[in-house]
């Protein structure tokens, strides 16, 4: 996004500064997660790692449902009062409680069931999360509806260091997996703290279920997709680790751990921002202005993560055997066929937030659903032929599932299948020219120290892929941009003083 693009009419937008300032903290974050990476792959190792894996996604996954959907739909919303707010904050809170309660007694006979008798201690102290992610419901909304972002921004910088450093004290005294189950409180209990300090939401003692009904319909739909996206996110690690055990479990979830960093650092900021713009769009009654919106979307997205994922998989056997050591070294192949799954989810991940903004709940539902059936599919087919024919299914199916997305929009939005295909091409010709110039120069590069051809291979591809993007495609990009600035321009409406009716 260029700097002109991110001005409106009367300055900068501050929503896309917002965006901006999340896209960077999370870069930070990533760059200290990633010097943590290596340190914590040395002293936890493969086995330990691979059990917090099973985990993990365990309390996630109870975590899709602890505010009941309600938080993207109170997002949605243009008009909110102190009422509406306290109504889902103690409604969210009680169910957050109430999934921490599930998560300690499911624990163990899903224990048993995958044979690891660690596991429920590992569930019981993660289940906290679920209720802080609950009390936190409204103030994220306030937050994404007021185009804050940067509160996110800076919380998220705050959790990632005080989480880095709890973690590694950890694991240099011999902690092992309960090092990475404490990184993860702290970074959880950081950002509770953070954004309901910023936020600042007006709840009172008032609760009256009628105020949220029309949040909880469209929440209902949020969930489903919720769910069913970590379903195609997460289930594979179960699977994995159940068929193959959790050495190799430990290389596919480091493996999938590093492919969802552009994933984090570009989708999730741009995510919010899409789905803020098209959501005032879709207010407007503007269909027209969401199609643009679209289109310039996927334009600037394809910009950034094709380069990403490409350029990941190219130097993916290097990178790994330098960084992680030689114990790693049969994540790197698992590593460069995960890379067409980050690329694809991503773009999954984008397409979302313009369904979601334009109030189709129903078509993201079906969508996810779909995407959660056909990786799990996938996996439990391929996984036992092995860990890197499992990540190369996954990969394509992915893929496709992209294409499906791609179908649905176009038809939601009656745009031509051409226009919205067309808007990957100033992508695909940068990363062809890319991908050639790295081939012409393997040779070349074969001969350097691994540090020097890792960085030589950055800077030549890099520099390539800039060059071609920027002579095809400058103008249309920062044209994209400034659709996104003169959506945001249009402050939200401000809350009624008294409560609303029931929507229909």
């Amino acid at each position: 996004m260029t700097l002109a693009g991110v001005r409106g009419k009367r300055g900068f937008d501050p929503a896309a500064l917002g965006a901006l300032a999340l896209s960077g903290s999370n870069f930070l974050r990533m760059g200290v997660q990633l010097a943590m990476l290596p340190i914590l792959a040395r002293l936890v190792g493969p086995s330990e790692y691979g059990l917090v894996a099973l985990a993990v996604p365990f309390v996630l996954f109870c975590n899709m449902l602890a505010d009941a959907g309600m938080s993207q739909a109170l997002a949605r919303r243009q008009d909110v009062t102190p009422e509406l707010e306290s109504t889902v904050f103690w409604l969210a809170g009680g169910l957050g409680l109430a999934l921490s309660a599930f998560a300690c007694v499911a624990a163990w006979p899903l224990a048993l069931v995958l044979d690891q008798p660690r596991l429920p201690w590992l569930i019981m102290a993660l289940s906290p999360i679920l209720v802080m992610s609950g009390l936190t419901a409204v103030s994220n909304a306030r937050v994404i509806r007021e185009g804050r972002f940067g509160v996110f921004a800076g919380g998220d910088f705050i959790s990632t260091a005080a989480s880095a450093a709890v973690a590694l004290t950890a694991a240099l005294n011999g902690a092992g997996a309960w090092s990475l189950v404490f990184q993860q409180l702290t970074l959880w209990a950081c950002k509770f703290t953070w954004v309901n300090l910023n936020a600042r939401p007006k709840i009172r003692l008032y609760f009256r279920p009628s105020e949220v009904r029309d949040l909880v319909r469209f929440g209902v739909h949020s969930i489903g997709s919720n769910l069913s996206d970590f379903v195609s996110r997460n289930v594979d690690n179960m699977i994995v680790g159940g068929v193959l055990g959790t050495v190799a479990l430990g290389y596919y979830a480091m493996a999938y751990q590093i492919v969802r960093v552009p994933d984090l650092i570009i989708s999730g900021p741009l995510y919010l921002y899409v789905f803020t713009a098209v959501s005032r769009a879709a207010h407007d009654g503007a269909r027209g202005k969401a199609a643009d919106l679209a289109v310039s979307a996927l334009r600037l997205s394809s910009a950034v993560l094709a380069p990403t994922f490409v350029g990941l998989a190219i130097i993916s056997p290097v990178a790994v055997a330098l960084v992680l050591g030689e114990k790693w070294h049969a994540a790197a192949p698992v590593l460069t066929h995960l890379t067409a799954a980050g690329f694809g989810f991503a773009h999954c991940f984008v397409m979302g937030a313009i369904l979601m903004g334009l109030g189709r709940s129903h078509l993201q539902l079906r969508m996810t659903a779909l995407a959660g059936v056909t990786t799990i599919g996938t996996i439990a087919v391929t996984a036992r032929f092995g860990v890197e024919t499992a990540s190369m299914a996954i990969g394509g199916a992915v893929l496709l599932i992209m294409l499906g997305y791609l179908e649905v929009l176009a038809r939601d939005l009656k745009i031509a299948r051409l226009r919205l295909a067309g808007a990957f091409a100033p992508a695909g010709l940068g990363v062809t020219a890319m991908a050639g110039a790295l081939w012409t120069a393997g040779p070349l590069l074969s001969g350097l120290a691994p540090p020097l051809r890792l960085a030589a291979t950055i800077g030549l591809g890099g520099l390539v892929y800039g060059a071609v993007v920027l002579a095809l495609a400058r103008r249309r990009l920062a044209d994209d941009a400034r659709v996104f600035a003169r959506a945001h321009a249009k402050a939200p409406a401000a809350a009624p003083a008294s409560p609303l009716p029931e929507a229909g």
